[in-house]
C-alpha cells in the first residue's frame, strides 16, 4: 500500500468509515486506517509533503501515538485546536500524551486513555470509537481509534469527529438493521424506481404476521397479500399516496400465506435521500385482527342496546303511562282508608316509568364512543325537569315542595341533549328515597368563570360518608330504600362524559345535597 492509499484511508477514518469495492471479486470491505504510519515520509510514490497536505485538509483532528504514549504526528486541525483550547482530550505537550490523559481529572479523558492503551496491549489489530459527551470543556464528539503495526512497532491513530459530521459505521448499520428485524411490527422498504415498486427489505415480524418467508417477499409488490374481499377504496388510497409521495394509513383485509384472513393496519411513508429527494417507501404492518373483531362485537352490542331501548322506552313506558293515566282518574275516588296504598302504587308506577327513561338514556351513552358536546341552556333543562316532577307527583302535590326555580340564572353549559337525565334522576331520587311525610327540595345554581355548580338539596334521611361514592356504582340502591340505583349510575357517567364531576354533601339539619359541576360553554 502506498502513501496515497494511506491518506485516503486516514480521510475515511477521520470522517467515518468508507467502503472499498473489489469489482473483480465482487466483495466489499469496511475500512478504517490500517496502512503504514503517517510518520513515514520515505515512500517515493508520492512527492514529499503531499501526505501532510492531505492530512491537513481533513476537518477532523487526527494524531498518531507511539508505544511510549507520545504524539509523533498530528494534522493542522489538531495543532490549531491544541493551541487555542484547554481541552481534556488535547492536554499540554510537556509530557507523554497517554500519561496526561490517564492523570486527567476528566473521567471521559481517562476512559479514552484506557481505550488507546488497550491498542498497545492487544496482540491483534483493534479499532473502535468512544462517545465523548458535551461538558464545560467543549462540544460532544466521537473519538475514533485504530491500531497500526509498522516496522515491528505499534502505533495508535486517534481522530476527533464532530457528531454532526459523523458518518454511519458498519456497526451502526448492523444495529439499525437488527432493531428493524426485532421490531414487533412488520417493516418493509420498497423502491418505486424499480418496475412495480418491489419490496427490497422485509423484517422478521413481516414474516411472522403474513407467513411469507422474506426470500419470497423480496422483489414483489405487497399487493400479493390482497384478496377478493380486500376493500378496493382502501387500496386506491394507498396507490394515490404512492403516486403523490405522501404518507397514509389504511386498514386492509389481507390474507396470510396459508389463506387465513387477517386485518392489517398498513402505514406507508416516503424516505428521502441526502439531497432531500424522495427515494423509497417504508411500510409498517400491524395485525389488528383482535381489535377489529372487538369493534364488530361492540357494534353488535350497540344494536342489541338499541333494540332494548326501543322495547323499554316505547313499549313498557307507554304501558306505564297508560296505567298512571287511569290511576290519576281514580285519585278522587279512593276512600281515605285506601289512600296510602294508592299512593304506594302510583309512586311505584311513576318510578318504573322514569326508570325506562334512564335505561333509554343509558343505552344512548353506551352506544356512543365520542359524543359531541354542544351549548345547552341550563335554565331550560332545570325548569323542564322541575315541572315534570311536579306533574308526575301531582297525586301527592300537597306533600312535595320544590324551591329555587323562580330565579335560575341564564347560563349555557357543555353537554348533550340528554342532560335532562342528570337532573331528572337527581330530582326523582330526592322524592323516591325521602322518608319524610313532606318532601322539601331546593335547587341552587352557582356560576363561576369557567364552571357551573348545580346543588339539589333534600330533607331525606341523608347518606353516610362511607357510601357517598358507593351509591354511584352500577346497581346500587342508595341507602336501603327500594328501587334501582341505575339512575345515579347514569348521572355519574353522563357528568363524566361532559367533563364535569358529581359529589354528595350533607344537608342541615338532615338530608343530602347532590352537587353537579359542569363546564360553561
Amino acid at each position: 500500500m502506498n502513501a496515497t492509499d494511506d491518506a485516503v484511508k486516514v480521510r475515511a477514518f477521520a470522517g467515518g468509515a468508507t467502503t472499498s469495492h473489489d469489482r473483480r471479486a465482487g466483495t466489499s470491505e469496511q475500512f478504517y486506517y490500517r496502512g503504514p504510519p503517517v510518520v513515514s515520509r520515505d515512500d517515493t510514490s508520492m512527492p514529499p509533503g503531499l501526505t501532510d497536505a492531505i492530512l491537513d485538509t481533513l476537518t477532523s483532528r487526527v494524531a498518531v501515538i507511539d508505544e511510549t504514549g507520545r504524539l509523533v504526528e498530528s494534522n493542522a486541525q489538531w495543532d490549531a485546536f491544541a493551541a487555542a483550547h484547554d481541552h481534556p482530550l488535547v492536554p499540554d505537550a510537556d509530557r507523554p500524551y497517554l500519561d496526561a490523559l490517564l492523570q486527567s481529572s476528566n473521567e471521559q479523558a481517562v476512559a479514552v486513555a484506557g481505550r488507546l492503551q488497550g491498542l498497545f496491549d492487544a496482540e491483534s489489530d483493534a479499532d473502535g470509537e468512544y462517545s465523548y459527551h458535551a461538558d464545560t470543556d467543549g462540544r460532544a464528539l466521537i473519538v475514533r481509534y485504530a491500531a497500526l503495526d509498522h516496522g515491528g512497532e505499534r502505533y495508535a491513530v486517534v481522530a476527533h469527529v464532530g457528531r454532526a459530521d459523523r458518518n454511519e459505521t458498519a456497526a451502526d448499520l448492523r444495529l439499525k438493521e437488527r432493531a428493524m428485524d426485532e421490531a414487533p411490527v412488520g417493516i418493509t422498504i420498497s423502491d418505486p424506481d424499480l418496475d412495480d415498486n418491489p419490496v427490497i427489505y422485509a423484517n422478521a415480524a413481516f414474516e411472522r404476521i403474513t407467513g411469507y418467508p422474506v426470500d419470497e417477499v423480496i422483489g414483489r409488490n405487497c399487493r400479493f397479500l390482497q384478496g377478493e374481499d380486500t376493500d378496493s377504496e382502501a387500496v386506491a388510497r394507498l396507490r394515490r399516496a404512492v403516486e403523490n409521495w405522501a404518507p397514509v394509513t389504511v386498514e386492509l383485509r389481507n390474507y396470510r400465506r396459508n389463506g387465513e384472513e387477517f386485518w392489517n393496519q398498513v402505514t406507508i411513508a416516503p424516505l428521502y435521500d441526502e439531497n432531500g429527494e424522495p427515494s423509497h417507501f417504508v411500510g409498517f404492518q400491524q395485525d389488528v385482527t383482535d381489535r377489529k373483531r372487538a369493534e364488530e362485537s361492540l357494534e353488535t352490542e350497540r344494536d342489541r342496546l338499541a333494540l332494548l331501548n326501543q322495547i323499554v322506552r316505547h313499549d313498557i313506558r307507554n304501558d306505564m303511562a297508560v296505567a298512571l293515566g287511569w290511576g290519576g282518574e281514580l285519585a278522587n275516588r279512593i276512600p281515605p282508608e285506601d289512600a296510602d296504598v294508592f299512593e304506594r302504587v302510583m309512586t311505584a308506577a311513576t318510578h318504573t316509568k322514569e326508570l325506562t327513561e334512564a335505561v333509554g338514556d343509558l343505552a344512548e351513552i353506551l352506544g356512543t364512543t365520542d359524543p359531541k358536546l354542544e351549548p345547552i341552556a341550563l335554565v331550560d333543562v332545570l325548569a323542564g325537569e322541575i315541572d315534570r316532577v311536579r306533574s308526575n307527583f301531582d297525586y301527592r302535590s300537597e306533600e312535595i315542595e320544590i324551591d329555587g326555580d323562580d330565579d335560575l340564572p341564564e347560563v349555557t353549559v357543555r353537554a348533550t341533549s340528554i342532560l335532562s337525565s342528570v337532573f331528572g334522576n337527581l330530582l326523582d331520587n330526592a322524592v323516591f328515597h325521602n322518608d319524610k311525610s313532606n318532601v322539601e327540595i331546593v335547587v341552587d345554581v352557582i356560576v363561576d368563570a369557567e364552571t357551573v355548580v348545580v346543588r339539589i338539596a333534600d330533607n331525606g334521611p341523608g347518606i353516610p360518608d362511607a357510601r357517598k361514592r358507593e351509591v354511584f356504582g352500577r346497581g346500587e340502591k342508595g341507602l336501603e330504600s327500594p328501587g334501582s340505583g341505575l339512575g345515579l349510575y347514569l348521572v355519574d357517567n353522563l357528568v363524566e362524559t361532559y367533563g364535569g364531576r358529581v359529589w354528595i354533601e350533607d344537608n342541615e339539619p338532615s338530608g343530602t345535597i347532590f352537587c353537579v359541576e359542569l363546564q360553561r360553554a
